[in-house]
Protein backbone atom coordinates (compact mmCIF):
# COMPACT_ATOMS: atom_id res chain seq x y z
CA UNK A 1 0.00 0.00 0.00
CA UNK A 2 1.27 3.53 -0.99
CA UNK A 3 2.12 5.97 1.55
CA UNK A 4 -0.93 8.65 -0.17
CA UNK A 5 -3.17 5.36 0.34
CA UNK A 6 -1.96 5.09 3.88
CA UNK A 7 -1.85 9.18 4.16
CA UNK A 8 -5.81 9.38 2.58
CA UNK A 9 -7.31 6.35 4.69
CA UNK A 10 -5.77 7.67 7.87
CA UNK A 11 -7.34 11.21 7.19
CA UNK A 12 -10.82 9.84 6.51
CA UNK A 13 -11.16 8.27 9.51
CA UNK A 14 -9.13 10.33 11.78
CA UNK A 15 -11.88 12.73 10.50
CA UNK A 16 -14.63 10.48 11.00
CA UNK A 17 -13.60 10.19 14.58
CA UNK A 18 -12.91 13.77 15.28
CA UNK A 19 -15.92 14.81 12.96
CA UNK A 20 -18.50 12.86 15.82
CA UNK A 21 -17.42 15.48 18.01
CA UNK A 22 -18.19 18.57 15.54
CA UNK A 23 -21.32 16.75 14.89
CA UNK A 24 -22.51 16.94 18.72
CA UNK A 25 -22.11 20.50 19.03
CA UNK A 26 -23.70 20.78 15.86
CA UNK A 27 -26.58 19.30 16.58
CA UNK A 28 -26.57 21.57 20.09
CA UNK A 29 -26.57 24.49 17.88
CA UNK A 30 -28.97 23.48 15.57
CA UNK A 31 -31.51 22.19 17.91
CA UNK A 32 -31.58 25.80 19.15
CA UNK A 33 -32.53 27.19 15.90
CA UNK A 34 -34.36 24.76 14.46
CA UNK A 35 -37.03 24.41 17.02
CA UNK A 36 -36.47 28.42 18.42
CA UNK A 37 -35.00 30.00 15.38
CA UNK A 38 -32.68 31.22 17.96
CA UNK A 39 -28.59 31.92 16.52
CA UNK A 40 -27.01 31.38 19.50
CA UNK A 41 -23.23 32.19 18.27
CA UNK A 42 -22.72 31.57 22.04
CA UNK A 43 -22.54 28.47 21.49
CA UNK A 44 -18.96 27.77 21.29
CA UNK A 45 -18.27 29.45 24.63
CA UNK A 46 -20.87 26.69 26.33
CA UNK A 47 -18.99 23.81 24.50
CA UNK A 48 -15.45 25.67 26.12
CA UNK A 49 -17.78 26.04 29.34
CA UNK A 50 -18.25 22.31 29.38
CA UNK A 51 -13.96 22.03 28.61
CA UNK A 52 -13.73 24.23 31.79
CA UNK A 53 -16.27 22.40 33.89
CA UNK A 54 -14.70 18.86 32.94
CA UNK A 55 -11.02 20.21 34.05
CA UNK A 56 -12.45 21.48 37.00
CA UNK A 57 -13.89 18.00 38.32
CA UNK A 58 -10.24 16.82 37.43
CA UNK A 59 -8.68 18.88 39.51
CA UNK A 60 -10.66 18.68 42.39
CA UNK A 61 -11.31 14.51 42.04
CA UNK A 62 -8.89 13.53 39.96
CA UNK A 63 -11.75 11.36 37.60
CA UNK A 64 -11.85 10.91 33.98
CA UNK A 65 -13.51 13.94 31.70
CA UNK A 66 -15.58 11.02 30.42
CA UNK A 67 -16.90 10.64 34.38
CA UNK A 68 -17.84 13.84 34.75
CA UNK A 69 -20.57 14.19 31.68
CA UNK A 70 -23.69 13.16 34.33
CA UNK A 71 -22.10 16.68 36.82
CA UNK A 72 -21.24 18.31 33.56
CA UNK A 73 -24.39 17.87 31.84
CA UNK A 74 -26.64 19.04 34.47
CA UNK A 75 -24.66 22.04 35.11
CA UNK A 76 -24.99 23.23 31.34
CA UNK A 77 -28.81 22.50 31.30
CA UNK A 78 -29.23 24.98 34.46
CA UNK A 79 -27.14 27.41 32.57
CA UNK A 80 -29.30 26.83 29.21
CA UNK A 81 -32.58 26.94 31.30
CA UNK A 82 -31.15 30.40 32.53
CA UNK A 83 -30.16 31.85 29.58
CA UNK A 84 -33.29 31.18 27.85
CA UNK A 85 -35.58 32.87 30.35
CA UNK A 86 -33.72 35.75 31.07
CA UNK A 87 -32.02 36.56 27.71
CA UNK A 88 -33.18 34.59 24.60
CA UNK A 89 -37.30 33.99 25.49
CA UNK A 90 -38.24 37.44 24.12
CA UNK A 91 -36.01 36.42 20.58
CA UNK A 92 -38.01 33.23 19.79
CA UNK A 93 -39.10 32.74 16.30
CA UNK A 94 -36.79 36.42 15.37
CA UNK A 95 -33.26 35.76 14.33
CA UNK A 96 -33.08 39.73 14.21
CA UNK A 97 -29.38 41.77 14.62
CA UNK A 98 -30.44 42.49 17.68
CA UNK A 99 -30.61 38.38 18.80
CA UNK A 100 -27.16 38.05 17.24
CA UNK A 101 -25.38 41.24 18.79
CA UNK A 102 -26.78 39.55 22.35
CA UNK A 103 -25.85 36.19 21.46
CA UNK A 104 -22.33 37.61 20.75
CA UNK A 105 -22.32 39.65 23.81
CA UNK A 106 -22.98 36.24 26.20
CA UNK A 107 -20.00 34.68 24.39
CA UNK A 108 -18.28 37.57 25.40
CA UNK A 109 -19.02 37.36 29.19
CA UNK A 110 -18.29 34.30 28.91
CA UNK A 111 -14.97 34.05 27.43
CA UNK A 112 -14.12 37.13 30.41
CA UNK A 113 -15.75 34.80 33.25
CA UNK A 114 -13.50 31.92 32.38
CA UNK A 115 -9.94 33.80 31.70
CA UNK A 116 -10.68 35.61 35.03
CA UNK A 117 -11.05 32.13 37.01
CA UNK A 118 -8.54 30.25 35.03
CA UNK A 119 -6.52 32.81 33.39
CA UNK A 120 -5.20 33.16 29.63
CA UNK A 121 -3.33 29.73 29.88
CA UNK A 122 -4.09 26.64 27.74
CA UNK A 123 -5.00 24.01 30.18
CA UNK A 124 -5.91 20.50 29.54
CA UNK A 125 -6.57 16.93 31.58
CA UNK A 126 -4.11 14.13 31.58
CA UNK A 127 -6.51 11.64 30.24
CA UNK A 128 -5.47 7.59 30.23
CA UNK A 129 -7.62 7.35 26.74
CA UNK A 130 -6.00 10.76 25.53
CA UNK A 131 -2.58 9.55 25.75
CA UNK A 132 -3.37 5.56 24.40
CA UNK A 133 -3.40 4.73 20.69
CA UNK A 134 -4.85 2.12 18.85
CA UNK A 135 -1.89 0.83 16.47
CA UNK A 136 -3.50 -1.36 13.31
CA UNK A 137 -0.95 -1.92 10.80
CA UNK A 138 0.36 1.44 9.39
CA UNK A 139 -2.77 3.58 11.01
CA UNK A 140 -3.37 4.45 14.58
CA UNK A 141 -6.16 6.21 15.98
CA UNK A 142 -6.38 8.09 19.69
CA UNK A 143 -8.65 6.19 22.13
CA UNK A 144 -9.91 9.14 23.28
CA UNK A 145 -10.89 10.07 20.07
CA UNK A 146 -12.66 6.47 19.25
CA UNK A 147 -14.40 6.91 22.78
CA UNK A 148 -15.19 10.41 22.09
CA UNK A 149 -16.96 9.74 18.71
CA UNK A 150 -19.04 6.56 20.97
CA UNK A 151 -20.34 9.32 23.14
CA UNK A 152 -21.43 11.35 20.49
CA UNK A 153 -22.75 8.95 18.30
CA UNK A 154 -25.01 7.71 21.48
CA UNK A 155 -25.99 11.40 22.39
CA UNK A 156 -27.22 11.49 18.47
CA UNK A 157 -29.00 8.16 18.50
CA UNK A 158 -30.97 9.14 21.89
CA UNK A 159 -31.65 12.13 21.14
CA UNK A 160 -33.16 11.44 17.69
CA UNK A 161 -35.09 8.68 19.38
CA UNK A 162 -36.55 10.84 21.75
CA UNK A 163 -37.63 13.69 18.90
CA UNK A 164 -39.02 10.96 17.51
CA UNK A 165 -40.97 8.79 19.36
CA UNK A 166 -41.84 10.09 22.48
CA UNK A 167 -44.47 13.36 23.45
CA UNK A 168 -41.65 15.46 24.32
CA UNK A 169 -40.20 14.72 20.34
CA UNK A 170 -43.80 15.37 18.76
CA UNK A 171 -44.62 18.75 20.59
CA UNK A 172 -41.16 19.96 19.94
CA UNK A 173 -41.62 19.39 16.49
CA UNK A 174 -45.12 20.95 16.73
CA UNK A 175 -43.77 24.20 18.39
CA UNK A 176 -40.80 24.18 15.62
CA UNK A 177 -43.71 23.88 12.42
CA UNK A 178 -46.06 26.07 13.89
CA UNK A 179 -46.14 27.35 17.50
CA UNK A 180 -49.14 29.20 17.53
CA UNK A 181 -51.38 26.11 16.45
CA UNK A 182 -49.26 24.06 18.75
CA UNK A 183 -50.67 26.74 21.49
CA UNK A 184 -54.24 26.01 20.36
CA UNK A 185 -53.72 22.62 20.92
CA UNK A 186 -52.56 23.16 24.42
CA UNK A 187 -48.26 22.47 24.00
CA UNK A 188 -46.93 24.86 26.51
CA UNK A 189 -44.33 26.41 24.07
CA UNK A 190 -42.57 28.71 26.98
CA UNK A 191 -41.67 25.47 29.16
CA UNK A 192 -41.12 23.39 25.89
CA UNK A 193 -38.65 25.50 24.19
CA UNK A 194 -36.61 26.23 27.81
CA UNK A 195 -36.39 22.54 27.80
CA UNK A 196 -35.42 22.54 23.77
CA UNK A 197 -32.65 24.85 24.65
CA UNK A 198 -31.00 23.70 27.69
CA UNK A 199 -30.89 20.35 26.15
CA UNK A 200 -28.85 22.14 23.35
CA UNK A 201 -26.59 23.47 26.38
CA UNK A 202 -26.62 20.03 27.65
CA UNK A 203 -25.10 18.65 24.37
CA UNK A 204 -22.60 21.17 24.61
CA UNK A 205 -21.14 20.55 27.58
CA UNK A 206 -21.03 16.68 27.08
CA UNK A 207 -19.08 17.73 23.70
CA UNK A 208 -16.76 19.89 25.71
CA UNK A 209 -16.23 16.84 28.05
CA UNK A 210 -15.17 14.53 25.27
CA UNK A 211 -13.42 17.40 23.34
CA UNK A 212 -11.39 18.07 26.67
CA UNK A 213 -9.44 14.37 26.76
CA UNK A 214 -7.36 14.97 23.72
CA UNK A 215 -7.89 19.32 22.97
CA UNK A 216 -6.62 21.20 25.39
CA UNK A 217 -8.57 24.38 26.37
CA UNK A 218 -8.24 28.58 26.63
CA UNK A 219 -10.43 31.16 26.55
CA UNK A 220 -10.16 31.67 23.03
CA UNK A 221 -11.78 27.25 22.22
CA UNK A 222 -14.77 28.93 21.71
CA UNK A 223 -14.27 31.37 19.41
CA UNK A 224 -12.57 28.53 17.58
CA UNK A 225 -15.23 26.29 17.66
CA UNK A 226 -18.27 28.20 16.83
CA UNK A 227 -17.68 28.54 13.11
CA UNK A 228 -17.16 24.80 12.95
CA UNK A 229 -20.81 24.62 14.70
CA UNK A 230 -22.25 26.84 12.07
CA UNK A 231 -20.23 26.16 9.20
CA UNK A 232 -21.49 22.13 9.94
CA UNK A 233 -25.08 23.05 10.15
CA UNK A 234 -25.51 25.10 7.19
CA UNK A 235 -23.95 22.38 5.06
CA UNK A 236 -26.69 19.83 6.92
CA UNK A 237 -29.35 21.96 6.56
CA UNK A 238 -30.68 24.41 9.10
CA UNK A 239 -32.55 22.52 11.98
CA UNK A 240 -31.85 19.08 10.81
CA UNK A 241 -30.45 17.24 13.73
CA UNK A 242 -28.95 14.20 11.59
CA UNK A 243 -27.85 17.28 9.12
CA UNK A 244 -25.92 18.92 11.74
CA UNK A 245 -24.34 15.55 12.87
CA UNK A 246 -23.39 14.66 8.73
CA UNK A 247 -21.94 18.25 8.71
CA UNK A 248 -19.56 18.30 11.60
CA UNK A 249 -18.40 14.50 9.59
CA UNK A 250 -17.83 16.47 6.84
CA UNK A 251 -16.00 19.30 8.27
CA UNK A 252 -13.71 17.09 10.25
CA UNK A 253 -12.68 15.20 7.09
CA UNK A 254 -12.11 18.32 5.07
CA UNK A 255 -9.86 19.63 7.93
CA UNK A 256 -8.05 15.84 8.10
CA UNK A 257 -7.29 16.27 4.55
CA UNK A 258 -6.42 19.53 3.96
CA UNK A 259 -4.10 19.31 6.81
CA UNK A 260 -3.10 16.15 5.41
CA UNK A 261 -2.29 16.92 1.53
CA UNK A 262 -1.84 20.79 2.15
CA UNK A 263 -1.06 22.82 4.95
CA UNK A 264 -2.25 22.34 8.39
CA UNK A 265 -2.30 25.97 9.10
CA UNK A 266 -4.73 26.03 6.01
CA UNK A 267 -7.42 23.78 7.09
CA UNK A 268 -10.09 25.80 7.63
CA UNK A 269 -9.70 27.47 4.41
CA UNK A 270 -12.08 24.98 2.21
CA UNK A 271 -14.91 25.04 5.03
CA UNK A 272 -15.16 28.95 4.37
CA UNK A 273 -15.01 28.25 1.28
CA UNK A 274 -17.77 25.06 1.39
CA UNK A 275 -20.16 27.69 3.42
CA UNK A 276 -20.34 30.08 0.54
CA UNK A 277 -21.00 27.19 -1.56
CA UNK A 278 -24.24 26.41 0.55
CA UNK A 279 -25.08 29.63 1.08
CA UNK A 280 -25.22 30.37 -2.38
CA UNK A 281 -26.54 27.36 -4.37
CA UNK A 282 -28.06 25.57 -1.54
CA UNK A 283 -29.46 27.14 1.21
CA UNK A 284 -31.28 24.27 2.62
CA UNK A 285 -28.04 21.89 2.92
CA UNK A 286 -28.46 18.64 2.50
CA UNK A 287 -30.90 17.28 4.41
CA UNK A 288 -32.60 20.51 5.63
CA UNK A 289 -36.50 21.38 4.45
CA UNK A 290 -37.93 24.43 3.17
CA UNK A 291 -40.22 26.30 6.11
CA UNK A 292 -41.69 29.36 5.73
CA UNK A 293 -40.54 30.93 8.61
Amino acid sequence: MSSTVVSLIQALASGLLVGGVYGLFSIGFSLAFGVMRIVNFAHGELVMLGMYAAYSVYLLTGADPLLAIPIVGIFLTVVGAGLYLVVYERFVGKATLQQLLVAIAISMVIQIILQMIYGPETRGVQSVLGSQYLIYGPFFFSYGQIAAFIVAVICVGVLELLLQKTRWGKLIRAVADDPEAAEIVGANSRAINTVAFAVSCCLAGIAGCVLIIYYPVNPGTGMALMPIALIATVIGGLGSIKGAFLGGIICAIVQQLTSTFWSPALQDVPLYVLLLVFLAFFPFGLLGRKTAH
